[in-house]
């Protein structure tokens, strides 16, 4: 990729930008400058301001103060429908799709083709002819009238950046587009950012994932505490040099040393056959292990961790917890027993957003609260603020509606409702998707400490430093079947990769 012209005016300016919420500064004085046909990373800790300053962008929020200059002139952006006219288009994190519709209609939802006759109605030829050119442009083979609902998370991710070319976009924000993306899939986005930026548009991409960041990006706007704290240049910068200017701190310590050995066996799994697989899975974890599961999307690692917290039966096999078996048919099986289930979509599966830090604490163990007639508040405030202060879960207060808490508070607080029920084995799926690298170094201890004091942890992770540096033992899965179990002494990147994707086959 060649660097954007360095002596033309940028194409956007944001120029002291601030915007406050009741109680809180969002944004204070914040600039940001994009060059035409540049791929900019805004990157910075949950709660620095990234997406708030994203969506003044997008006609999302008003500023407060500030201005926005945009292709040379001074521009208010009061609603999303301007932002579109001027050819700004966000991709938010959770794709605003309708799955309820085709390709081509969610392609042009909004802005729909007409044919006018004696009654007007939609040119769904126009539409279809129209979106095969944007889909081709994308590089996604598919037909315009494929629905929706039969398309992967990486083949939305294209059909958005299809919508946004088909309103003429010049600038595109890409809020962590790889969350959930395949490595294929995570390939194909990275051919595509690069041909974006080679027709002249540009991208501000948002991600905590430093390598992609280092790879794609031209430059770096650093936020901190919703200001900006560092613009850096992509090209001879170091991960650890982001970090540093995200956080305002070293993190040498990353991951933390652990000194206990794990104890006897605790969980063993044998010949188990999870729904979907032609085999039997079989493995032991012992107390105070942290065993990590490795594989691509679709090896089977989260359809494992479901039959064993109950919420899928497995199809044969068995599963023996303390030596005796263990046949969980529900989750709430699984939790008489002292196993939890922390999941990988914490705000789908883990919390109830709507309701409080307190609640979302209590609600697993609800019958312990009340064992009368009525509910102990006291109680459930007691065990609330132990919890808060045992995790360092920063909120205002233990009544805080959990969507208002930063993504690694919501972890925390999805590891607290379990802890505070005293868990023998804990399930981590993805403990630390989305989440910035200081809230993750908090994570980590956390997971250390418990596994220390005894707790088992199986953890299911799609990123390999995170599985490297965690874990006691590593499972490798692939096509829902173990090619490989490895000590932590074996661990390298190369040899997990290789059982990945089958190359490498170990007994």
């Amino acid at each position: 990729m060649s660097d954007p012209a360095v002596n033309e005016a940028p194409l956007l300016a944001m120029r002291s930008v601030s915007k406050r919420f009741p109680g809180v500064v969002a944004l204070e004085g914040v600039g940001l400058e994009l060059n035409r046909g540049e791929v900019l990373a805004l990157v910075g800790e949950n709660g620095a301001g990234k997406s708030t300053l994203m969506k003044i962008l997008g006609g999302v929020h008003l500023p407060d103060d500030g201005e926005i200059i945009f292709d040379g002139n001074r521009v208010t952006i009061n609603d999303v429908a301007r932002a579109k006219a001027l050819g700004i288009g966000l991709i938010h994190q959770e794709l605003m799709l309708a799955p309820n519709l085709d390709i081509a209609g969610n392609i042009f939802l909004g802005a729909e083709h007409s044919s006018w006759g004696f009654l007007a109605r939609l040119n769904h030829t126009g539409m279809a002819r129209a979106a095969e050119g944007l889909l081709r442009r994308v590089g996604l083979d598919l037909a315009p009238s494929t629905p929706l609902k039969q398309l992967t998370t990486g083949q939305m991710q294209l059909v958005e950046i299809a919508r946004a070319l088909a309103m003429n976009a010049r600038v595109i924000i890409m809020d962590e587009p790889t969350s959930s993306l395949t490595l294929s899939e995570c390939e194909k986005l990275f051919k595509i950012v690069g041909e974006l930026k080679a027709s002249g548009i540009s991208v501000i991409y948002i991600s905590h994932r430093l390598d992609e960041i280092l790879r794609i990006c031209d430059r770096i706007t650093v936020l901190r505490d919703g200001r900006r704290v560092g613009d850096l240049s992509a090209r001879g910068t170091t991960r650890d040099q982001i970090v540093n200017t995200m956080v305002g701190r070293e993190l040498s310590d990353w991951f933390p040393t652990r000194e206990k050995n794990p104890g006897e066996v605790l969980l063993e799994v044998d010949s188990l056959v999870v729904p979907g697989s032609r085999g039997g899975v079989s493995f032991q974890a012992r107390r105070g292990e942290i065993l990590g599961f490795a594989g691509l999307v679709g090896s089977g690692r989260t359809e494992l961790m479901q039959v064993i917290f109950g919420v899928d039966q497995a199809l044969g096999g068995c599963i023996r917890l303390e030596g005796r078996p263990f046949s969980p048919h529900s989750p709430a099986d699984a939790i008489r027993k002292g196993i939890y289930l922390a999941p990988e979509d914490r705000k789908l599966h883990g919390l109830v957003l709507s309701m409080g830090l307190d609640r979302n604490i209590s609600l697993p163990d609800i019958a312990n609260y009340r064992p009368r007639w009525w509910l102990q508040r006291g109680q459930e405030r007691r065990v609330a603020r132990e919890q808060v202060t045992r995790l360092g879960i920063k909120t205002p207060g233990i009544h805080q509606r959990v969507a208002n808490l930063s993504g690694g508070n919501q972890q925390k607080a999805v590891l607290g409702k379990w802890l505070a029920m005293s868990p023998t084995i804990l399930i981590l799926d993805e403990p630390t998707r989305g989440i910035d690298v200081g809230a993750k170094a908090e994570i980590y201890r956390q997971i250390a400490q418990l596994a220390d004091q005894g707790l088992t942890i199986l953890m299911v992770s799609s990123e390999m430093e995170e599985i490297m540096g965690m874990s006691d033992r590593v499972i490798v899965l692939g096509e829902r079947r173990i090619t490989g179990v490895l000590e932590r002494r074996e661990l390298s990147e190369a040899k997990i990769l290789s059982l990945m994707t089958g190359r490498e086959k170990v007994a």
